[in-house]
């Protein structure tokens, strides 16, 4: 939580404003400053054309063009499969506190103060036909994440991607972590040598190809890398508003468990977002207890929790009432994510409850990292 605006921050207890005023005032003096964003806009220029922002407004949904990259296909790896996915990023308009009420603090909100127009990966049917109905293999496929994208050793993930961002109409890519991968399938933007997969305009397709190599193995990042995009030209902007996603990537060792939990760290930034009143600290798109996800299990349950994050924020992410055994064996029940991290973690459910899972850093808490999980007997 940092700076709120005139009268949107009258509904906020007033022990908030003292948090924004050291804030606000390092702001100021990065702003007198040669600002990295103002280079950051130059090199744009020179290295590659940046659609234009568009007004905060609802967007007419027109269909979008196909024009598919012609890539050199790769084979799967002895004993793999092809992995087939069509993605398309979408902006649509998003409520991240849709109960209006901060279920563990007790504020309250309006609809106008805690929504915005995000933009998120979707999963669809071969040829972008429909979107795929949410399962427990690629979740709930509404956005915020992304589909998660699965892979074993071996395997060669085929990811077709189309850009229909048709209210802010920026340039965007798919960039994963973890995998094997050429320049052309990088999905990584940079202005001294532009490569293909890097910027794909509105309307546009692109394919990439991806490698799962034997130390592939675990939960990773993917998320938007291309141009700089914004009034402030801000790297990994389409990021911020909700392109990324998560890749579980698996081999024969893998222990088997019965149910998976999924949550991404990230925050939106009044700077950034001018329509929001303050900054905001998401689980998956939303912020605050009864807004962000309410995970179930069973005692006796092997759960894998699943957790990442981007941005600029670190992160103790603390789940109560359960520990986990880090990599030396030891008994934790927190653990740190720095940005673009991904990890998971192992629990048997042994505690009946309803318990809190949240960053433990308290700034982020007051932003909205906190949500419930619920074990049954």
């Amino acid at each position: 939580m940092k700076s709120e605006k005139g009268e949107q921050a009258d509904h906020l207890p007033s022990s908030f404003n003292s948090q924004q005023s050291s804030k606000s005032e390092h702001q100021q003096d990065e702003r007198q400053r040669l600002s990295r964003r103002t280079l950051i806009k130059g090199a744009t220029v020179l290295g590659g054309s940046l659609a234009a922002v568009s007004g905060l407004a609802f967007a007419t949904q027109d269909p979008v063009s196909h024009a598919a990259s012609s890539i050199t296909h790769l084979q799967p790896a002895a004993g793999g499969i092809l992995r087939e996915y069509w993605i398309q990023a979408d902006s649509f308009y998003h409520n991240m506190v849709p109960t209006g009420t901060d279920g563990m603090m007790g504020m309250h909100f309006q609809p106008y103060q805690t929504s915005f127009w995000a933009i998120g990966y979707r999963a669809f049917t071969p040829g972008w036909g429909k979107p795929l109905a949410g399962n427990n293999d690629i979740g709930s496929n509404t956005g915020i994440p992304g589909p998660i994208l699965r892979g074993s050793v071996g395997d060669t993930i085929r990811v077709h991607f189309r850009n229909n961002d048709l209210h802010y109409k920026f340039a965007h890519s798919m960039h994963p972590h973890g995998v094997q991968y050429t320049p052309a399938n990088d999905g990584g933007w940079f202005a001294y040598d532009p490569r293909p997969g890097t910027a794909i305009e509105v309307g546009q397709s692109y394919t990439y190809e991806w490698n799962v190599r034997p130390n592939s193995v675990g939960t990773w990042v993917y998320h938007d890398h291309s141009l700089p995009a914004g009034k402030q030209m801000i790297m990994e902007f389409g990021a911020e508003l909700g392109l990324f996603g998560m890749l579980v990537l698996t081999d024969g060792s893998t222990p088997r468990i019965d149910k998976e939990f999924f949550t991404f760290l990230h925050d939106l930034y009044q700077d950034d977002v001018p329509v929001l009143p303050m900054d905001f600290d998401c689980f998956n798109g939303h912020s605050f207890v009864g807004n962000t996800p309410v995970y179930t299990a069973q005692v006796g349950d092997h759960v894998r929790w699943h957790i990442g994050a981007l941005g600029k924020e670190f992160h103790a992410f603390h789940v109560h009432g359960h520990r986990w055994l880090d990599a030396t064996g030891r008994s934790i029940d927190v653990t740190l994510l720095g940005p673009s991290t991904a990890t998971y973690l192992d629990l048997v459910m042994d505690n009946p409850g309803k318990w809190l899972y949240h960053c433990h850093v308290t700034d982020h808490m007051m932003g909205g990292m906190t949500g419930v999980y619920v074990v049954t007997p």
